[in-house]
């Protein structure tokens, strides 16, 4: 009958200890923070009867080398309420279960504290909460002891060699634990830094392709504004169209800086009010390339340099300055050749006045499919019903 008893007694400390391990693993499971693992985990283990504390202590590398509180459960957990613990093998608040197993860097097992020599110092205080046996294993990270898990019965000798692996084994999970959200959350500062990085360098882009922007309408006047318009008519048909904002920011930034190769064009041609000859226009179509060669050695995150390259090429293929057609011609720059005749039309030149509204739906309608992309001229053509998007157009004319 006393050997019966004592089987129990075995099975029921081996039941409490799989049950305290099972919920602590999946309470690691589903962490998202260092406390809230700490806390899930000293929960889970207690909700085994014998055990009446929980806590995990992290050592400090301070002069005392601390061992601190960093989450506590159990309905004893008062106990660790001002307890002072190190790890130092010099003071006499280091040589307990917790900070022996993290010098150490092994289980220490308090199998009762009533008689065991080794927790002298916290018997009074341990016996006002009703403690009586201490198991504490160290939690290491990438093979170095950083803390220890510390588990209290009130029960003396709760934990045989078989409690005691299955305890390290979680003190293991808690050490992978911590340093996954540890490198998780470096992963994410990182992160943020880089997109920083990058919106702080997109600003310096903008601010670098506006600034190449404005350098021609000081050399062509007649065109102030006209590469800015050109963006934002750009924009509001590729959105439209369902691009995504990454390409809707190419297509801005491209529109901006579209005609930028006409800095290598004579101003007295660009501004001139007659007629050019063959030559004059050659030298004018020769912006793209001059575009191009300006932005082609630019790191953008965008393909600007070609969608400038592209944007007088025509849907048959008589455009230049590659002669391309069709789909070999990227979407981008289809939707800026549609912006583009839109805000030229409807803009004053030296050679001619302002085109009205339905003189431009007419040569949109005229071009569509031969010189421009119909979708692209589609959308364009719908956009004109909006009421916001021709006041816009309107009000341009004024310059």
């Amino acid at each position: 009958m006393e050997e019966n008893s004592i089987d129990q007694s075995a099975l029921d400390r081996k039941n409490w200890a799989i049950l305290a391990y099972a919920r602590a693993a999946m309470a690691l499971s589903h962490a998202k923070s260092p406390e809230e693992l700490i806390h899930d985990v000293c929960d889970a283990i207690v909700a085994q009867a014998p055990y009446v504390v929980a806590w995990v202590g992290m050592a400090e590398s301070d002069i005392n080398k601390t061992v601190r509180v960093a989450g506590v459960s159990g309905p004893s957990k008062s106990y660790t309420d001002g307890l002072v613990v190190s790890w130092s093998e010099d003071t006499l608040s280091g040589k307990g279960p917790v900070g022996s197993s993290i010098r150490l860097g092994q289980p220490v097992i308090i199998l009762d504290g009533d008689i065991d020599p080794r927790f002298e110092q916290w018997r009074a205080r341990a016996k006002l909460y009703g403690i009586r046996c201490i198991v504490s294993v160290p939690i290491k990270s990438s093979e170095a002891v950083i803390g220890a898990l510390a588990v209290y019965s009130k029960i003396p000798n709760a934990f045989s060699d078989s409690e005691v692996h299955l305890f390290e084994n979680l003190a293991d999970e808690i050490g992978y634990g911590l340093k996954a959200i540890k490198d998780q959350e470096a992963l994410l500062v990182e992160i943020k830094d880089k997109q920083k990085a990058q919106s702080q360098l997109l600003l310096a882009l903008n601010a670098t392709i506006e600034a190449m922007s404005k350098t021609m309408e000081w050399r062509d006047p007649y065109t102030a504004g006209h590469q800015k318009r050109v963006a934002k008519i750009s924009t509001v048909i590729g959105k439209k169209m369902g691009l995504s904002e990454d390409r809707l920011q190419c297509l801005y930034m491209a529109g901006l800086v579209h005609d930028i190769g006409k800095v290598a064009v004579p101003s007295e041609i660009l501004t001139k009010p007659t007629t050019l000859s063959d030559l004059e226009r050659k030298m004018v179509q020769e912006h793209v390339n001059s575009g191009y060669q300006i932005l082609k050695d630019i790191p953008f995150s965008w393909p600007i340099a070609d969608v400038v390259h592209q944007h007088h090429e025509r849907m048959d293929g008589t455009g230049y300055p590659l002669g391309i057609k069709g789909d070999e011609i990227l979407l981008e720059a289809r939707i800026l050749a549609v912006a583009d005749t839109i805000e030229a039309m409807g803009s004053h030149r030296p050679y001619r006045p302002a085109q009205d509204l339905d003189v431009t739906f007419r040569e949109l309608q005229k071009m569509s499919g031969k010189g421009l992309d119909p979708q692209v001229v589609d959308v364009a053509l719908e956009l004109f019903k909006d009421p916001h998007f021709v006041d816009e157009l309107l009000s341009r004319r004024a310059i």
